[in-house]
């Protein structure tokens, strides 16, 4: 019983991040239309930050989601294979996310200096785990 509730706990909690964060992003989005300031840079570097953190938690969340799932299955039979939507769903929730993530990757910038420092921090988003900027 407790794996079938790690399960359900593990994949809740994911999909609650994802909705958070894409929240985050489309706000971001409204009121940013080109990175024209610092202010505007710093905004998304907080944005980028609060996601590289919450895509680790998630990752470890969906491993223990999938693992738990697996030991539920082994422990209930076919019956449990049913659990499985919950996970589906995280998993098409984080690819919304990625959809808007493209979104706040690729908006134009108002001067050479934003452009090479906002390509700086979309590369780190997307090549490392952790924020270094």
């Amino acid at each position: 019983m407790f794996l079938h509730f790690a399960y359900i706990g593990m994949c809740l909690l994911s999909i609650v991040i994802s909705f958070y964060v894409k929240d985050k992003f489309e706000n971001f989005l409204e009121r940013n239309t080109t990175i024209a300031n610092e202010k505007s840079l710093e905004d998304y570097k907080k944005l980028v930050r609060l996601n590289m953190y919450g895509a680790l938690i998630q990752i470890v969340l969906f491993v223990g989601a999938f693992v738990s799932g697996i030991a539920y299955i082994l422990n209930q039979g076919c019956t449990g294979v049913f659990s499985f939507f919950l996970l589906w769903f995280a998993a098409s929730v984080m690819k919304q996310l990625g959809q808007v993530e493209e979104k706040v990757r690729t908006l134009s910038c108002a001067t050479a200096e934003l452009e090479r420092q906002y390509t700086k921090i979309s590369h780190t988003w997307k090549k490392k785990a952790f924020p270094d900027f």
